[in-house]
């Protein structure tokens, strides 16, 4: 039987688990990692980092200060922390400070494949999607706008009418 728990509830376990080297698997919920990791259909493995730092394309699990976790792309390393990002949004976030991660993605599954974060096609596609941020928040700004401008239209005839 499965069984949705709430992170916080598993935040002890998890970093029990995760600081004696032993790895987790959690099925992804949400959307901000889309089109690479699917809301309830991709598993993902975390493990506790092996380096002192976390490198650009790595998904670390962090927490953010309000107490969510949260699976994002690291797309920068500065001096004071990560620069990260969800592949499915233009909204970066920063910093991420190394003591907020509590692991990072070693692999996933998808439609029952285990897919290493080491894998060349992988890593390709991860520098593909960082690089085309800027042409991808352009797109997004740009499809907002339209909306925007569509909806005032639809407004104006609603009440005309």
């Amino acid at each position: 039987m499965n069984k949705r728990v709430a992170m916080s509830e598993l935040s002890p376990l998890l970093e029990e688990t995760l600081q004696n080297g032993s790895k987790v698997i959690f099925t992804v919920t949400g959307s901000s990692m889309l089109p690479l990791l699917h809301h309830r259909r991709d598993k993902v493995c975390i493990v506790k980092p092996q380096e002192k730092r976390l490198r650009k394309y790595d998904l670390p699990l962090f927490v953010r200060k309000d107490g969510k976790y949260i699976l994002h792309r690291i797309i920068a390393v500065k001096a004071d922390g990560y620069v990260v990002a969800e592949d499915h949004q233009c909204v970066k976030e920063y910093p991420v400070l190394p003591s907020q991660v509590l692991g990072v993605v070693k692999g996933f599954w998808r439609d029952g494949k285990y897919i290493s974060c080491d894998n060349f096609w992988y890593r390709s596609y991860c520098r593909l999607w960082v690089w085309g941020y800027p042409v991808r928040w352009a797109y997004l700004r740009w499809k907002q706008f339209l909306r925007h401008i569509f909806n005032l239209r639809m407004g104006d005839k609603e009440n005309e009418g």
